[in-house]
């Protein structure tokens, strides 16, 4: 026994270490997704395809992986990674891959949900939208108001026909209460403007603006008060649900869509094409604000309203429907939004908790890549994760000198630009295109660099016999087509950049750098006030919102035009509110180069491996010198075949 005891601790002694592992974690993105479709893309995108030919594996340097169920503290057997073979020539790194699958949690999405999510979008500032592709958000309160007036006037026509009146009784009726209407309507400008104006002070142009509108109400009932029983409710809910801007703004379009549907026929029969009359002059108000007025609109708008609610029901439901119930905070939305949360919680403690067999932490380097709304989502747990894990933070004299590079940059500190993938020795690295000069993100990432190995290694000791590490190894965040680019639009009340602002100045959205807010010192430290004068003052804290001063954000985007070119859907990241991210434009040519919004890991056909935007994703997943290890592996796994990598 006592020599079987001695061999076993002489294999012990020459037992060799596990090879380091970096944990590469996916969100998917919103759509009817299955478990491990993201994943699997991203992976063939980092580390080529997988080829089962043996011969056709050699010719492409394919690197092996296993596929293999997750299953966490909390876990779900529909969470499964992908594991690799250590690769590289001088660390031995091994990789694997794991997918956070959140679509289960958010199903049930209901048609209305979708449909209130627009109307509240309606009523933000669009400004903050691209200038070329603002026609979007035009199309969408024109299909809305269009949709509600189209409602509106069939639920006129059944309700008059169930009844038994036609459309002339019903004229008939509202002819013989025009008077009276017209009083009213006068009689309410008065009231409601001046309590507008002094009641509410809300100043004349307010009072009047609103004195405004019963004037138009009162002209069209003294003229033509049929219009009325259809634009009055209409025009009352369109306010309400869309707000006064995108109600004028839908109404004109709407006019203008009727119209020119009305006349496409008899424009065309006058150059000789087809035999359609010309509409009545007096019925041209009836079809442009789709009224009772003009009976043969109402076959129309039952086949438009019936293609509407089928188009939405369709496409909007399954694909929209997943923004709308995270990015609306209705009482139903939040439990959603908090089950796909706390998942995300568990699946990255577990990642920091698992160990090897010698106690140190199974992976030292996690990166978290997301793309679509899986990046809003990647982005809420990750900005709760790190206020639960810096509580166990160790803030040595290292530590804190380390941060002081980034907790007292100046507002200015950070110049723009973006950057392109360039071929350098056997890998690739990031080059900056646009100005040069002040430093820009690329300077800022290589200090956060710096900042997290200081800050890893320092929190390393041994307690009990086991290994105590970091409590944060989140080293790289990398969004795809990520809607945080439109943040002030989709995230804030109003809309607007300077509530945005707001928000990040008050820390409740985290930024790189992190946010400098009014009366603090520094980006990344505060120092707790001694509550007791003759105390020692209290060693400095990280903030809640430095998650950035540890963690590099690069941000993918196929670059969007008119809103079809490109990906609509994402975008850069603002400079102005976080001019340390990353910012990676991307052109493809599949598709034609329209609607990439799913093209971030997808090969073009001549290029390959090569594509430009693989290139790219795969740099910001491993980094610069991992991806040269993971290259040098596949030539060699290729045998002197000329790969395009």
């Amino acid at each position: 026994m006592a020599a079987r005891s001695g061999g076993d601790k002489a294999a012990a002694k020459t037992t060799p270490a596990p090879a380091p592992r970096t944990a590469v974690l996916v969100f998917h993105g919103i759509g009817d997704q299955r478990p491990m479709e993201t994943l699997l893309g991203v992976v063939d995108a980092v580390l080529g395809k997988p080829e089962t030919d043996r011969a056709a594996a050699r010719r492409k340097g394919a690197i092996p992986r296993w596929i293999k169920p997750y299953v966490g503290k909390d876990g779900s057997f529909d969470l499964k990674s992908v594991t690799t073979p250590a690769l590289g020539l001088t660390e031995k790194r091994r990789y694997d891959f794991f997918e956070l699958y959140w679509a289960h949690l958010m199903s049930g999405t209901r048609f209305v949900a979708v449909l209130l999510w627009l109307c509240d979008l309606a009523k933000r500032d669009r400004s903050s939208l691209p200038a070329d592709a603002r026609w979007i958000w035009f199309a969408a309160v024109t299909l809305l108001t269009a949709a509600l007036l189209a409602a509106v006037h069939l639920l006129w026509v059944v309700g008059t026909g169930l009844i038994g009146l036609s459309w002339r009784d019903v004229a008939a009726r509202a002819g013989l209460a025009a008077p009276q209407a017209t009083v009213s309507f006068l009689v309410l400008a008065v009231l409601v403007g001046g309590f507008a104006t002094f009641g509410l002070r809300k100043g004349w142009a307010t009072g009047l603006g609103v004195a405004g509108i019963f004037l138009v109400f009162a002209a069209l009932a003294a003229w033509h008060p049929l219009a009325l029983l259809t634009l009055v409710p209409a025009l009352a809910s369109l306010v309400m649900f869309l707000g006064p801007v995108a109600t004028a703004y839908g109404v004109a379009g709407t006019a203008g869509l009727s119209l020119v549907v009305a006349l496409w026929g008899p424009v065309w029969a006058f150059v000789g094409i087809g035999q359609a009359g010309w509409p009545e002059g007096a019925r041209l108000l009836d079809i442009a604000l789709l009224t009772l007025g003009h009976p043969p609109t109402t076959l129309w708008l039952l086949v438009f309203l019936t293609l509407f609610v089928f188009l939405a029901w369709v496409f909007l439901v399954p694909y929209v429907g997943d923004c709308a119930r995270y990015l609306r905070d209705a009482p139903d939305n939040i439990e959603a939004r908090n089950r796909i949360r706390k998942l995300g919680l568990q699946v990255l403690q577990d990642l920091h908790d698992q160990r090897n067999g010698d106690g140190a932490p199974r992976y030292d380097r996690i990166v978290v890549v997301a793309h679509s709304l899986g990046t809003v989502i990647a982005y809420d747990v990750l900005r709760a994760f790190f206020v639960e894990q810096m509580a166990s933070a160790r803030l040595t004299d290292r530590v804190i000198a380390a941060f002081a590079a980034i907790d007292g940059l100046p507002a200015d500190a950070i110049g723009e630009g973006t950057y392109a993938v360039a071929a350098v020795d056997g890998g690739l690295a990031w080059q900056r295109i646009g100005p040069g000069g002040t430093p820009s993100a690329d300077a800022y990432q290589a200090t956060v660099r710096q900042a997290f190995a200081t800050f890893t290694a320092e929190q390393v000791s041994v307690a009990k016999g086991q290994i105590v590490a970091s409590p944060w190894r989140i080293s790289d965040f990398v969004t795809m087509g990520s809607p945080l680019a439109h943040a002030a639009l989709l995230m804030t009340e109003a809309g607007t950049n300077k509530a945005l602002d707001e928000k990040v100045s008050l820390r409740e959205f985290p930024v790189a750098p992190p946010a400098l807010s009014p009366g603090e010192d520094g980006r990344v430290l505060f120092a707790p006030k001694t509550q007791n004068p003759g105390m020692p003052p209290e060693r400095p804290r990280l903030q809640h919102s430095a998650m950035f001063a540890l963690t590099c954000w690069t941000n993918l985007y196929f670059a969007q035009r008119a809103g079809v070119k490109g990906d609509f859907i994402g975008g850069p990241i603002p400079p102005e509110h976080s001019p340390g991210t990353m910012n990676v434009p991307l052109e493809t040519a599949i598709s034609g180069g329209y609607f990439n919004h799913i093209h971030y890991w997808t090969a073009e056909a001549p290029s390959g491996d090569g594509t430009a935007h693989l290139r790219a994703l795969k740099l910001a997943v491993l980094g610069v010198d991992a991806c040269r290890e993971v290259n040098r592996t596949r030539r060699i796994l290729a045998a002197g075949e000329t790969l395009a990598l």
